[in-house]
């Protein structure tokens, strides 16, 4: 499911890119778990993002924690290895 365009989706089944909906546009297979996922993703991507901008570190690394566990995004990673991450988990 890794990908730098959250806004289109590329079906595990038969490869097809598409806008995120609940069913491949080509095979038809579910793709509803993805998609609830993907919006998580994007979701924990803001607030990490919003929470940096605020100056509130703890929040933006347990946003990054939490982003290392469904995807190893490139912007939690920066932030895990910060040491500002030590301070305030």
């Amino acid at each position: 499911m890794r990908s730098t365009n959250r806004m289109k989706c590329r079906c595990p089944s038969c490869g097809a890119e598409q806008v995120w909906q609940d069913e491949c546009r080509r095979c038809r297979t579910d793709l509803s778990e993805l998609r609830l996922l993907n919006e998580k993703i994007c979701s924990l991507e803001q607030k990490l993002i919003d929470a940096l901008n605020t100056g509130d570190y703890r929040h933006a690394v347990r946003c990054a924690q939490q982003l290392k566990q469904i995807d190893p995004v490139l912007l939690s990673d920066v932030l895990l290895h910060l040491n500002l991450s030590q301070d305030f988990q």
